[in-house]
């Protein structure tokens, strides 16, 4: 199962005026072998010098909307040093603030 063109423009749209310089796709949605139980694992690179706060949360809840999935939203910062090689492996870009 692949996340469609659809989705993934919805999810550009809902960025772009969000504190995000880019997102990925990782797991198994970057993997094209999500199942439809899957959740759908997306990477932030976050603008820090804009506040942020609760928005962090607030963008989790509107993506798992926007996707009518769960949605796992996780930084580079939050990152275990041991599962960042193997995110880094199989990210693929969806959204980069241009």
């Amino acid at each position: 199962m692949k996340l469609t063109p659809e989705y993934r423009n919805k999810i550009r749209g809902y960025l772009k005026d969000k504190p995000v310089f880019k997102a990925y796709l990782f797991g198994s949605y970057a993997r094209d072998d999500a199942q439809e139980e899957s959740d759908v694992d997306i990477l932030l690179e976050l603008d820090y010098t804009e506040h942020i706060g609760l928005e962090y949360v607030q963008m989790k809840i509107d993506l798992e909307k926007i996707l009518n999935k769960s949605v796992d939203l996780v930084t580079e910062k939050a990152l275990s040093k041991y599962i960042k090689p193997i995110v880094d492996k199989e990210k693929v870009l969806i959204y980069e603030k241009g």
